[in-house]
């Protein structure tokens, strides 16, 4: 494990899924997520969680109730490890789940992996940096402890 940088990165993307989705990853539940197009992006992602209630179904899997989801919302992260053809969509490989206490309202993207679109955006984009930052850091503390 490294020691995240306190800038927020250049290019640091995120990923709108639908709820239940979205939570499955944070929670290391699903590591990988599935698209129509491959990425050469590697790096941290931030899990979105879309408005659309059309997967609610889902949350039983995870023993969660949907009225307990935020949604339109940065719920937490991930690392993107890899991006490997599977059938005839790409699987998107997830390491290193991070699921944020408080989660960050912002408009989400049709786009696989999206830039925030002005300087709002961007300043979510920092302060969930930082939520990843000090939950990251905190984890590297613990495991080094035993």
């Amino acid at each position: 494990m490294t020691i995240l940088s306190i800038d927020c990165p250049k290019g640091l993307r995120a990923m709108t899924c639908h709820a239940p989705f979205a939570y499955a990853l944070a929670l290391g539940e699903k590591p990988e997520e599935y698209r129509y197009r491959a990425t050469n992006y590697r790096g941290w992602v931030f899990f979105h969680s879309g408005l659309s209630k059309a997967s609610d179904f889902a949350f039983e899997y995870l023993n969660m109730e949907a009225k307990d989801a935020e949604r339109g919302a940065i719920i937490g992260a991930g690392y993107l490890n890899s991006c490997s053809k599977s059938g005839n969509c790409f699987a998107y490989e997830f390491i290193n789940p991070v699921l944020f206490e408080k989660a960050l309202k912002i408009r989400g993207k049709q786009q696989i992996l999206w830039l925030p679109a002005d300087s709002n955006g961007v300043q979510i984009f920092a302060s969930a940096w930082q939520i990843l930052r000090m939950m990251y850091s905190y984890c590297l503390v613990i495991s080094m402890a035993f």
